[in-house]
């Protein structure tokens, strides 16, 4: 009676905690949810099992269900779930596919089909006193594969998070707590343990896989982001300047020198205007006429002004206005890359602060990265098109080994639906020359720019 009421109650907890999984995954569609739900379904189908037998006798479906569900599947979908968490490698997360589906089948139809030598009790039933030697192999195989995928993903997590790798560290208590379970479920299945604690053992396992499970999935919350990241980064963020094409925000506007004309109340926090005749230097770079305004009605700027503006127009990466932006940028030698993401449904803001981080990374660590923008597609609102532009292959490869690259490729797949590369070598491209006079500080001032209420349109942040 005892045992059945303890089988009871995991087999309840083994229900809320697989309901839980389930509607994630259905809602993430990661694969090794897919599989670690799998796994639960498994293991709850088990102790449910128990549950009748120990209440009304063992028979051999339940039987069965029990050995196929705990026994059979949960450790088998357990060790594909982990392996396809942190496998780096497709053909490695195949081939763990197509074992473990086709290892599966095999082993469904042998156990249901084959007979049943004992006789069976209330007692919990040990697989070597009912089953043939067949079935008791394809039992022990799973075991023995799912320990040693199991063990070998921890330590190779374990050993890539002593080597700095971010991604490794924040998986390694959540594998190790799906490893603890592995072991647990195993143990449970084997016939080494009494009805009680092969209870206790299959529970808790279904409680370590949902606990981990959860751990490998980011969870975002805006306080606690802008409190990571610092008041300028949130600023920046508001700004708006994603909208306008520039690779990264400016720094925060500067306090106006005195006697400077006060800004007018309309003029919003991210709008982009062309400054007062009376102002001594522009407060922001001249941003380019977008396609829907007639090109008639912008006002042409100065080459003194339109070459001031460069570097801001480059998001403020070195690479475009450096030493070589004397005589023009030398891009001869530059490569790039075009990144289509799409991403699941709500996904996209949380996506979108990802991708802020990323851009922020190259802009202040990447010395060689000339422009790194993230795009939205109008009418398109689960697509986002990075376009990267580099000096040469060394400054390429070296964004490729960036921790924040790391970090964004980690994070943000829970957020993917799709992705699509692009590679691109810089051919004929214009980039304008900065003239050595107005830029020197003897030099002379440039001309103030016509009054924006004139002809020259506004620019509106995000």
């Amino acid at each position: 009676m005892v045992d059945g009421v303890l089988a009871l109650l995991a087999t309840l907890g083994a229900l809320v905690a697989t309901g839980l999984l389930v509607s994630r995954a259905y809602k993430d569609r990661l694969l090794y949810l897919i599989a670690w739900s799998l796994t639960l379904v498994g293991l709850s189908l088990a102790l449910a099992a128990m549950t009748l037998g120990f209440f009304l006798g063992y028979s051999g479906p339940l039987f069965r269900v029990m050995e196929i569900g705990a026994a059979m599947i949960g450790p088998v979908w357990l060790a594909l779930g982990m392996i396809e968490l942190i496998a780096r490698y497709v053909q490695v997360r195949f081939a763990a596919w197509l074992f473990a589906v086709s290892y599966t089948v095999v082993a469904l139809v042998i156990l249901v089909l084959d007979p049943l030598k004992a006789s069976l009790t209330k007692s919990l039933p040990k697989p070597g006193d009912t089953y043939d030697a067949l079935p008791l192999l394809l039992i022990d195989g799973a075991h023995v594969v799912a320990v040693i995928a199991l063990m070998g993903c921890a330590g190779v997590t374990a050993w890539l998070a002593s080597k700095q790798d971010r991604e490794a560290a924040e998986l390694l208590i959540p594998i190790a707590l799906v490893a603890l379970a592995g072991v647990l479920v195993v143990s449970g299945t084997r016939g080494f343990l009494p009805g009680p604690l092969a209870v206790i053992a299959l529970g808790a396992a279904t409680g370590l896989v949902w606990y981990g499970a959860m751990r490998t999935i980011p969870v975002y919350d805006e306080d606690d982001y802008d409190d990571e990241y610092g008041d300028d980064y949130a600023g920046d963020q508001a700004a708006g300047y994603e909208e306008q094409g520039y690779a990264a925000p400016p720094p925060p506007e500067p306090a106006p020198p005195p006697g400077a004309p006060p800004v007018s109340p309309a003029t919003k926090r991210g709008e982009l205007r062309f400054p007062e005749p009376q102002a001594e230097e522009l407060r922001f770079p001249e941003p380019p006429a977008p396609t829907t305004v007639d090109r008639a009605a912008v006002p042409e700027p100065s080459v003194p002004a339109a070459a001031a503006a460069l570097p801001g127009l480059l998001g403020g990466l070195p690479g475009a206005g450096g030493p070589a932006g004397a005589g023009g940028a030398d891009l001869s030698s530059a490569c790039g890359q075009i990144t289509v993401y799409t991403l699941l449904d709500g996904r996209e803001e949380a996506f979108d602060r990802l991708a802020d981080d990323l851009v922020n990374g190259a802009r202040t660590a990447e010395p060689d990265t000339v422009i790194f923008a993230c795009h939205e597609v109008v009418n398109a609102p689960t697509q986002r098109i990075f376009y990267q532009l580099f000096r040469d292959e060394a400054a390429f490869a070296a964004h490729r080994r960036q921790p924040h690259l790391r970090r964004f490729q980690a994070e943000s797949r829970g957020h993917v639906l799709a992705t699509n590369v692009i590679e691109l070598k810089l051919g004929t491209a214009k980039v304008p020359p900065v003239p050595p006079g107005p830029s020197g500080p003897s030099g002379p001032k440039p001309p103030a720019s016509p009054s924006p209420s004139a002809t020259a349109p506004e620019y509106p942040g995000r």
